[in-house]
């Protein structure tokens, strides 16, 4: 369920790392697992600015949804 947690808060729109931890009150070593999970199944992705990295919810490509049965 914390994997929910954070996908809500992303909705929300971009945050650090270091924001998820302080808002769902999560370890940070445990955080930082929930988001690589969920950037591996594609639901999340990282960007770098102001020298920090953001994560955001993956932002779907037309041809993604077009295909995403076909398997």
């Amino acid at each position: 369920m914390r994997h929910v947690k954070i996908l809500e808060l992303l909705e929300e729109g971009e945050k650090s790392e270091e924001e998820i931890t302080e808002k769902l009150g999560m370890p940070k070593l445990e955080v930082r697992k929930f988001l690589l999970r969920l950037a591996e199944q594609g639901k999340i992705e990282s960007f770098q600015k102001d020298g920090k990295i953001y994560w955001k919810i993956k932002e779907k490509k037309p041809e993604e949804e077009k295909f995403k049965y076909i398997g």
